[in-house]
């Protein structure tokens, strides 16, 4: 399920990344996203987050602040009998250099139970190199190069407790080689064929550049120290930490 949710997702997004402009400046030193928390509603010229699909910035949750971001969707069936479901989210690039591992944390919630399988709620990061190509990381695409796959975290589903918000954490990938963004997204998926609208909210999202010899199946927050991001250096010094 995975793989096919990055599959989509990274492919609808590579035009959509390149065509607005990298953040330029970041919430704090060691998280190079901006706004994230989705407190100012940022256009993607302004440094934003760009959005796909039914997803705009929300008052209707909010696990710190007034606002988060939800992303949403529809599956089933046309009045054609045609099958179809959605892909929706938001995305922000950010520089990185090959060889750079990075870690991606948030905080997702569903106020009603989703129906049916397969719909959830993820982020993930994925690498690109400067023609907007997707080079997936080097843990999820090494055996196939030919199909990039990004570095995706444990879902919101429909077996999450409602009105609860659920740390996500991708756990750590490297840049390949080639590498000159990182690209963090939310995502929700739906083909469940539920014939309802539904999806998942997003708060508190955090990307974190780490050590080289930080231990990638770390899985707490605090065990990470986040290298401190500098603008005007390269992405090796590029740092963040996790969404939470």
């Amino acid at each position: 399920m995975n793989n096919k949710t990055t599959i989509l997702s990274t492919a609808l997004i590579s035009a959509l990344l390149f065509s607005a402009p990298q953040t330029a400046h970041a919430d704090d030193d060691t998280n190079p996203l901006n706004d994230a928390s989705f407190e100012l509603q940022l256009a993607p010229d302004d440094g934003g987050w760009g959005l796909f699909g039914p997803s705009w910035f929300s008052t209707d949750e909010a696990r710190r602040g007034e606002q988060s971001m939800f992303n949403g969707g529809f599956s089933g069936f046309d009045e054609f009998g045609n099958f179809f479901g959605t892909v929706s989210g938001s995305f922000q690039g950010i520089p990185a250099s090959p060889g750079s591992k990075w870690r991606l944390t948030g905080f997702g919630l569903t106020s009603d139970t989703l129906l049916g399988v397969p719909a959830f709620g993820i982020v993930q990061f994925s690498f690109f190199d400067e023609f907007g190509n997707d080079l997936g990381t080097v843990e999820t695409t090494d055996d196939d190069p030919s199909t990039p796959l990004a570095k995706v975290s444990n879902e919101v589903n429909g077996q999450s407790p409602v009105g609860e918000w659920i740390f996500l954490d991708t756990g750590i990938a490297t840049a390949p080689d080639g590498a000159a963004t990182i690209a963090a997204f939310t995502l929700y998926v739906d083909f469940s064929g539920s014939s309802t609208f539904q999806g998942v909210y997003f708060d508190d999202l955090s990307l974190c550049a780490v050590d080289d010899d930080d231990d990638s199946d770390s899985d707490s927050d605090d065990e990470i120290e986040c290298k401190e991001f500098d603008d005007d250096s390269d992405s090796d010094s590029d740092s963040d930490s996790d969404s939470d």
